[in-house]
């Protein structure tokens, strides 16, 4: 693969920032819990980041397509590390709130280091550069949660203080590592990277970029549901504490970097994206209904194999399409728009999950989140057909 140098240090940057995010991310429902916080509003909590992040991606994006990938990363990252500190000072549930506020509004910037990779490598190569922020996600949650939950029996704030200062590697990594991409000169004067609603319209009526935007949203809203109930649920269920979901999350790490670095740079060889992303939804369709169906903890191994297998296929071939239907000054733009479809699916799904978790039960929030990505597949499918 081309520019293996930027890519590599893209990749370190993002793994950087993703391992402070893994660390804090299995802690939440536990600390949240010492303010009284129901499960609905561990939902809210964990939707308010996507909500901000919705906002702040294709922001972001733009920004980064007028004035440079490196500056508007820089900026992000000192913001996602005063929310760390301010997690770890916080005192009660609304400054809790508002730690995860800052950091959503900052979280944004996954959008700046795809469009930075779409910079960097060509329409063949694409799909596997996309897989490499997937491989970083992966890393961070086979670190991150064992990290967190070692340390959250010293205090559920030594976690928040350790992100804060991983948060402030990344600012350095990228002050002394990261070479710019784009051409400020020539990128501030072009109308096209104007934020406007009228672009946004005009973006979700185009295929395919419109189709992978909502495929997106149906995506991250099941996994998010997964996500927010599932510390709760193995809780209630085999009675687990902090530290034995964060081997969880980190099993599911291992196997999410194993599929990005071995997986899917053999199948995006053999097989059409379409089918790559069609296979992908089966098997998050899988996973998400074997959970609930787990009576032994060692039945979950095989219940989190389908997840990080469909989403570790499903996330670079969606943003890989999408780059691949715009051209290069508009990358920013139209991956933040994706990533912000992605956000408003973690807002929803956690809201969601957490009213269905406690008004219907544990076990049901992961088969609503199964008939979500069902409902993805048949929808996929009937526009395949159509065009």
């Amino acid at each position: 693969m081309k520019n293996n140098k930027s890519l590599i240090t893209i990749f370190l940057i993002v793994f950087i920032d993703l391992l402070g995010f893994g660390i804090i991310l299995p802690l939440l429902p536990y600390i949240a819990e010492r303010y009284q916080a129901t499960p609905l509003t561990i939902g809210i909590l964990s939707a308010a980041y996507s909500l901000f992040q919705l906002i702040s991606s294709p922001i972001l994006g733009r920004l980064s397509d007028r004035f440079g990938r490196k500056k508007l990363l820089i900026i992000s990252q000192i913001g996602s590390t005063l929310g760390y500190l301010l997690l770890g000072l916080a005192g009660s549930l609304p400054l809790l709130f508002l730690s995860r506020i800052i950091d959503g509004i900052t979280g944004g910037n996954i959008s700046i280091a795809q469009a930075y990779i779409a910079d960097v490598t060509t329409k063949e190569n694409r799909a596997q550069g996309m897989g490499l922020i997937g491989a970083a996600f992966g890393l961070g949650f086979i670190f991150g949660p064992a990290i967190g939950g070692a340390l959250s029996k010293i205090s559920y704030s030594a976690p928040a203080y350790f992100a804060t200062a991983i948060s402030l590697l990344t600012v350095v990594t990228t002050v002394f590592l990261l070479k710019e991409t784009v051409n400020e000169k020539k990128a501030i004067t072009s109308k096209r990277t104007k934020i406007s609603f009228s672009e946004l319209k005009k973006i979700l009526s185009t295929y395919p970029i419109g189709l992978l935007i909502f495929i997106f949203f149906f995506l991250n809203t099941a996994f998010s549901i997964m996500q927010g109930n599932f510390a709760l649920w193995t809780q209630k269920t085999f009675n687990f504490d902090p530290g034995q979901n964060g081997w969880f999350f980190t099993y599911i790490g291992i196997l999410a970097v194993t599929i990005q670095m071995q997986v899917l740079p053999r199948v995006v060889k053999k097989y059409h994206e379409t089918k790559i992303l069609t296979a992908s939804l089966i098997f998050m369709f899988l996973g998400l209904i074997l959970i609930p169906l787990s009576r032994h903890p060692d039945f979950l191994y095989v219940a989190l194999f389908f997840l990080p297998l469909g989403n570790g296929l499903a996330n670079p071939t969606v943003q890989a399409m999408a780059s691949e239907n715009v051209p290069k000054e508009e990358y920013g733009g139209t991956l933040g728009i994706l990533q912000s479809a992605g956000s408003f699916g973690r807002i929803l799904g956690p809201i969601i999950g957490g009213e269905i978790f406690q008004t219907f039960g544990k076990d049901q929030a992961f088969y609503f989140s199964g008939s979500i990505i069902l409902i993805a597949l048949i929808y996929l499918r009937l526009k395949l057909k159509k065009s």
